[in-house]
């Protein structure tokens, strides 16, 4: 997002009215925030005169296609989820199909937590609070994303076969499971969403260090999640696997501990902390749906750019894709415990 993407007269007047205080010469100033894959963000300071000195504020602009991630917030805003989620402050429509939304700027405690398991344990006995209190559907806009999914499964299926086997050594092991588990992944998936006693309730949809900050609020560390444009109605599985399959990759000690921090989470739903052999089943089905749903593609894709571009960039290039090919082969391991689970 850049300064002319922005009507800087609708931010100013949204400024003045949440605030009841007028702006100084040159107040506003827009700062592109990265990490985003679909939209466009923007930190936003604004210095505010009136009363006995100027005060500056500052919140996140988040340019999206339709009213959908608006509502999600405004329903997150009647949840238990508001305790750590950002405040809508505001949206504006663009156009027929662009929304701005205003929210809430969060102020990280700490760069990377998660050397801390406490803080790991944290976010799942919040996504267990916000799991067992929200009712499936409540309020959240329709979406078809059993079709969603399932396209983004054969797009990735697509890229991989594409892609030379010798680019992933991993993936030329993985492509028989690869194949079976896109044929399944409908049947899979009926199987994970009917399991209980989880069952089905809105769930983030995107669970990542990425978007998930911690924060001190009144003296307290607490997690906060970001980005709930993926909000929907799903097994909270999803949200489990998604958070200690990411984590994992990049906190050894989150991966050492996988198994005691999803029997927390359980714990946290008043369930019988059992690691029993149908839930991690379902448990795999959800960590494979997530890498279906666009982790696995996105770093096969970026593979593939890289290969191509290494003649004009070959250190970039070079880097990128090994990078890329680490977290692929990460996920193609998800894939094949998830065969291995199915079969």
């Amino acid at each position: 997002m850049t300064r002319v993407a922005l009507d800087l007269a609708a931010v100013a007047a949204f400024l003045v009215t949440r605030h009841g205080a007028a702006l100084g010469d040159a107040a506003i100033d827009i700062r592109p925030l990265h990490g985003g894959l679909c939209s466009d963000v923007a930190l936003i300071t604004a210095r505010l005169r009136g009363g006995a000195r100027p005060r500056r504020v500052a919140l996140v602009a988040k340019l999206v296609d339709g009213a959908r991630e608006a509502a999600v917030y405004r329903r997150l805003s009647t949840s238990v989820a508001r305790r750590f989620s950002p405040e809508l402050l505001g949206a504006q429509r663009l156009g027929r199909r662009r929304w701005l939304l205003y929210l809430e700027r969060i102020v990280p405690a700490h760069p990377w937590p998660w050397t801390d398991s406490a803080h790991t344990a944290r976010v799942l006995e919040q996504l267990a609070r916000f799991h067992g209190e929200t009712a499936p559907g409540a309020a959240l806009p329709a979406w078809d994303y059993e079709a969603e999914s399932l396209a983004a499964a054969r797009g990735t299926l697509s890229v991989a076969e594409r892609l030379p086997r010798g680019e992933i050594p991993a993936l030329a092991r993985a492509m028989p499971a690869l194949r079976r588990v896109v044929a399944a992944l409908p049947a899979m998936r009926r199987q994970l969403l009917a399991f209980q006693p989880l069952g089905t309730t809105v769930i983030h949809g995107d669970v990542h260090p990425g978007n998930v900050m911690i924060r001190r609020r009144g003296g307290v560390a607490e997690p906060v999640l970001l980005d709930w444009a993926r909000a929907r109605v799903g097994s909270p599985l999803e949200d489990v696997s998604s958070w200690l399959q990411a984590l994992g990759y990049w906190e050894p000690e989150a991966r050492r501990r996988h198994d005691t921090l999803l029997a927390g989470y359980l714990a946290a739903r008043g369930l019988a902390p059992a690691l029993t052999r149908p839930l991690r089943d379902v448990y795999w089905f959800a960590a494979a749906s997530n890498a279906l749903a666009g982790a696995l593609g996105y770093h096969l894709s970026i593979v593939s750019i890289a290969r191509d571009s290494r003649a004009g960039q070959p250190g970039a290039a070079s880097d990128a894709r090994a990078a890329a090919a680490r977290n692929a082969a990460d996920w193609l391991r998800v894939i094949r415990r998830a065969d291995a689970c199915w079969s």
